[in-house]
């Protein structure tokens, strides 16, 4: 571990400030000697930088087939190919060599294929409509076509593209433009009934179609209808993972329970997924139709993505039209439609550890995985993956200092929180009942103080001091404030009058509010952070929203006023919207400071805090209006709500000239340009 060093948190910030670095210089195109592309991996933030590689191409096998379609391997490694242009699915062996066909003179285009355990084959033939099973010797056992049952549907087409069965010899069928999901039949082709299927995404555009068009409209538009899942597999627990071709890449790959839900996280995926493949330890491989290769572990964590597409200089481990992909050991085999060829590719020492540590890890052995982890960070110190099994290690071994260190390193809340609940707990176990004691002991000794202090006016110089520091403006206008939380009402009245309150005072309260949001973005506790680190901040953009809403709404209120029989004056709004802030300026940092001893466990407590705080500032900025301008509550209700109109208008508009100012910048830049080569 003192290799890692990662309880020295200077160096890992040092460490993450390099690899951003880095992150802007690796985006340019590079040349890599080992391989013809780049491999990325998920660092600080959840953001793809670039890596050592993870797989080099190590061969381009062509084979005798046409436009094969789907291929699938064997726990051991025999390789099945479903040959479309042939009719038929040809087994190969270690060698890349075809040492049997099966369906000759059956199959007419298959465009998937399974094996099982027992060397049974199945087969989705798109020429012939039907699910076509083989017996491990390349007899026909069985070939069934479109269900007949009525819960299929009447028109309901079948149209079979992959197969997958699981261990109860149940069958799991991909139809082309399946928009109810997998169709689900027995071993015999009987229908059992739909699973997993996928929702459909409503956008803006659909929303306001809805909203403002006739039926008559919405009939000839294109219904809005789930995708259809493309690929599927099945993993050694009888798990369905499914891929979809959609518009969003997180939410292509999904994995089922029994029951039909979902439960694969929202990942960094493609929206041309072609071929699925998950190994018996549970790490994940894909292809999309770019030629990316992306690997994942069981949970949808990222470990590697990198790019092979064929941009025409056909060199090696690169692809033109991928539709297949397996895994076997640490070899990647793609299948290439176009070239009709395999491509592999063998995973370097680099990702060897990763997978030894991520084989590990997935089954348990956190403790045995940890040396593996530690090699890793060797090879990169910000692979997020290698500081989540360290602190989970640490946390099993009940190290909660170093999983805490190593939980905030790897961006887990739910982690660092549980950590430090156990460091709490030990904190409270120890130093709880002293601290007690203590807290009664000093409310004992103020009471006996303020009753000396009573008889022998021990303070009363300190109060003589006070008053006459009263006497300055600003320091006048900070007790104003103390005032300002009791009775609110009558403070505006004060305002209005020009008897308390000044500009002054006013604009060092939007400091005040500004500087506490700043701070809240660095010193929240990190369960209660939206910011793993602080290089995601942008300070200056925080600022400048702030700024902008604040002249909006003291510019926008005003003017709705004026036009309304208000009669507040500039001075007034900009002073009293300034005062009406004071809940989040006064409560806000204690917010912040609480939330840095609490766990996950009482988020209640800072989301309840926080809602309390924003609610009790709008409510003081509606009685502002109300008091300032002398309205009625219906009329105040209606100024409010005038006022975010237009800074809606206000900021539209803005928006729309920097636009038109941006074409006729633009446009006088080419004039001039042109002005130039001509002259």
């Amino acid at each position: 571990m003192d290799r890692v060093r990662i309880r020295n948190q200077s160096v890992f910030w040092l460490g993450v400030v390099i690899a951003l670095a880095l992150g802007t210089v690796v985006r340019a195109p590079v040349v890599q000697a080992d391989a013809p592309y780049v491999t990325w991996t998920p660092g600080p933030g959840g953001e793809l930088y670039m890596t050592q590689d993870a797989y080099i191409p190590i061969g381009e096998t062509p084979l005798p087939v046409a436009g094969p379609e789907d291929m699938f391997m064997t726990p051991d490694g025999i390789i099945y190919l479903a040959d479309t242009g042939n009719g038929r699915i040809a087994r190969l062996d270690e060698t890349l060599t075809v040492v049997a066909e099966y369906g000759k003179g059956i199959l007419q285009k298959p465009f998937g294929v399974f094996v099982d355990d027992e060397g049974t084959v199945y087969v989705a033939d798109a020429g012939l409509n039907q699910i076509v099973v083989l017996a491990a010797d390349g007899t026909l056992r069985h070939q069934f076509g479109r269900p007949v049952e009525p819960l299929f549907g009447k028109n309901r087409s079948f149209l079979p593209r992959k197969v997958a069965v699981d261990q109860r010899r149940n069958l799991y069928v991909i139809g082309e433009g399946s928009v109810q999901g997998v169709i689900l039949l027995n071993p015999d082709g009987r229908f059992i009934g739909n699973f997993a299927a996928n929702t459909a995404q409503m956008s803006l555009r659909m929303l306001l179609q809805r909203m403002f068009l006739s039926e008559e409209q919405l009939a000839q538009l294109a219904r809005n209808e789930a995708a259809s899942p493309s690929n599927l597999a099945i993993d050694r627990q009888s798990m369905l993972y499914t891929i979809t071709a959609s518009t969003f890449a997180d939410q292509s790959i999904r994995k089922f329970t029994v029951a039909g839900r979902n439960i694969f996280p929202s990942v960094i995926g493609s929206t041309s997924f072609r071929d699925i493949h998950i190994d018996p330890d549970g790490l994940l491989v894909t292809v999309d139709s770019e030629g990316r290769i992306f690997e994942y572990d069981q949970n949808g964590t990222l470990l590697f993505l990198f790019n092979a597409r064929d941009n025409g200089d056909q060199r090696r481990g690169t692809l033109i039209n991928p539709t297949g992909i397996a895994r076997y050991g640490d070899l990647i085999y793609v299948l290439d439609k176009e070239k009709n060829a395999l491509i592999r590719y063998q995973a370097t020492a680099f990702a060897e550890t990763v997978h030894r540590a991520m084989r590990l890890y997935l089954a348990g052995f956190y403790r045995e995985a940890q040396p593996y982890f530690e090699q890793v960070l060797n090879f990169n110190g910000s692979f997020i993956m290698a500081y989540q099994g360290l602190a989970d290690a640490y946390f099993k071994a009940g190290n909660y200092g170093a999983a805490l260190t190593a939980y905030r390193y790897a961006e887990d809340r739910a982690g660092y929180s549980e950590s430090f609940w156990e460091l709490r707990n030990a904190v409270l176990q120890q130093y709880l009942g002293p601290f007690i004691i203590a807290i009664t002991l000093a409310a004992l000794g103020q009471s006996i103080m303020r009753r000396f202090e009573r008889r022998y006016g021990w303070f009363e110089p300190l109060r003589a001091w006070m008053r006459q520091l009263r006497r300055r403006r600003l320091i006048d206008d900070a007790v104003f404030l103390l005032r300002f939380v009791r009775h609110p009402v009558d403070s505006f009245y004060y305002i209005k009058a020009n008897q308390r309150g000044s500009l002054r005072f006013a604009f060092l309260i939007y400091l005040w509010v500004i500087a506490v949001h700043v701070l809240s973005l660095y010193l929240m506790g990190f369960p209660f952070n939206q910011y793993a680190y602080p290089g995601q901040i942008r300070v200056e953009n925080e600022i400048a929203l702030l700024v902008v809403l604040f002249g909006l709404w003291n510019t926008a209120n005003y003017l709705v006023s004026t036009i309304s029989d208000g009669e507040g004056r500039v001075r007034d709004v900009v002073i009293g919207s300034a005062y009406s802030l004071f809940p989040y300026a006064l409560f806000m940092p204690v917010v912040i400071a609480v939330s840095n001893v609490l766990t996950l466990n009482e988020i209640f407590l800072v989301t309840f805090s926080q809602q309390v705080i924003f609610a009790w500032t709008g409510l003081m900025l509606f009685i502002m209006v109300r008091e300032i301008h002398n309205y009625t509550i219906s009329e105040t209700t209606g100024n409010v709500l005038k006022t975010l109109f237009t800074m809606a208008m206000l900021a539209f508009t803005a928006y729309i000239l920097s636009l038109l100012f941006g074409q006729l910048f633009d446009f006088i830049s080419a004039i001039w340009q042109e002005i130039g080569l001509r002259g």
